[in-house]
């Protein structure tokens, strides 16, 4: 009797911790990620299989989907200079979400090389304002329980996920000329769930009228990321494409790419401890390590057991290596420069790595597909040096 008693005292609990941490802003946030990642779910890995279905070339695609990440460069910091200094985060949000709507429509009507990238670096100049101000609305609502993190961002996952599955099994069954279809209510999905997000103003003071001040060592955090997300580059653009080389089907393909998504979040829900456990330097270096194996496995295993191997390594290239970067800008920027950090972070790494990682891919992917994984191993590896760079800088400080 005892123990049942203890057992539902326990229980009680946990239910009321649970509830207290899912307050009504982070539940919003929650949907906001199931969103804002569904539609990344859908474009990363079938915009190159929809515009091959509209006729473009390899080079043409490269460069379209280049665009998207390109106006990761620019976009987030504007977006985020102008939140910093208004500290309205949350109308950044619904804007963002409804001029990104907007454009998406455009696919509707744009049918040549330049309509179509007009169309996609408009809705993305828009829709890239968006994850930096959720990511610093999520850790402030988070404040001392910011390596719960994870938590809130798993539902991003769990959105992409979902619609890789779906993506893959309509595509293969009609085909993926009803993507601008699913695009456009997934849109009008995330900017109706935006609508109810509230957060507090919060002005500016004069400390926030400083420059953002780039350290040796956020230099070389940058070029580790930057590294990582340049790798993923290929795979963004051009993985779904390489398995149809290999004779696997959407379904298969959208399974595959369902289960990275699946085994990232398994990886956020052991995140924070993994954190609160190892040093972040050596979390950081064994992601950089398996993300080189990962892309040499890729290029490798011609089956879809082998790219089932190498697929779970999404894990650690991404899933972590995403959370080892959030604990970074939340623990070395202020408040008031968090915007702006979480800005230069996805400009530099998502934009200018990832945009000039599937740049290059779509010349290389003409001469011989493997390169463009062989690719991301040396783009790897460069991550690899830079963590290395940040353990010298952080022994010289400590001597």
């Amino acid at each position: 009797m005892g123990k049942t008693h203890s057992f539902r005292v326990v229980c009680v609990v946990e239910n009321a911790v649970s509830e207290q941490f899912w307050q009504p802003v982070r539940q919003t946030l929650a949907s906001n990620y199931f969103f804002f990642f569904a539609i990344l779910g859908l474009t990363v890995p079938y915009m190159g299989v929809y515009l091959d279905l509209r006729g473009f070339n390899s080079e043409e695609i490269g460069a379209l989907m280049a665009i998207i990440m390109g106006t990761r460069i620019i976009a987030p910091f504007l977006w985020a200079s102008f939140a910093d200094a208004t500290g309205r985060r949350a109308m950044v949000v619904k804007v963002g979400a409804g001029m990104a709507m907007l454009g998406f429509s455009g696919l509707f009507f744009a049918h040549d090389f330049w309509s179509v990238a007009l169309v996609l670096a408009f809705y993305s100049f828009f829709w890239n304002a968006i994850l930096a101000q959720l990511e610093v609305l999520t850790l402030g609502s988070l404040g001392a329980k910011a390596h719960q993190y994870s938590k809130v961002r798993s539902f991003g996952s769990m959105g992409y996920l979902l619609v890789v599955i779906i993506g893959g099994w309509v595509f293969e069954r009609w085909d993926a000329g009803l993507l601008p279809w699913i695009g456009f209510s997934l849109f009008v999905s995330l900017f109706i769930t935006t609508l109810p997000l509230n957060a507090p103003i919060i002005r500016p003071n004069k400390d926030s009228s400083g420059s953002l001040k780039l350290t040796v060592t956020g230099a070389l955090f940058i070029l580790f990321a930057m590294g990582i997300q340049a790798s993923h580059g290929p795979f963004y653009g051009f993985y779904v494409l390489y398995l149809q080389q290999l004779g696997i089907g959407e379904s298969i393909a959208g399974i595959l790419v369902a289960f990275g998504v699946l085994v990232e979040i398994a990886i956020f829900a052991i995140a924070p401890r993994l954190l609160g456990r190892y040093q972040l330097t050596s979390l950081m270096m064994a992601c950089a390590l398996f993300t080189a194996l990962r892309w040499w496995l890729t290029a490798e295993m011609d089956s879809a057991a082998g790219q089932a191997l190498a697929t779970s390594l999404h894990a650690i290239s991404f899933g972590l290596s995403h959370s080892c970067a959030m604990q970074y800008i939340h623990k070395e920027y202020p408040s008031h420069f968090q915007g702006r950090a979480q800005a230069l972070y996805a400009s530099l790494t998502f934009g200018i790595g990832g945009a000039s990682g599937v740049y290059v891919s779509g010349h290389l992917w003409k001469l011989d597909h493997n390169y463009i994984w062989y690719l991301g191993v040396a783009l790897a590896l460069i991550s690899v040096l830079a963590v290395l760079g940040i353990q010298w800088r952080n022994r010289l400080q400590r001597n």
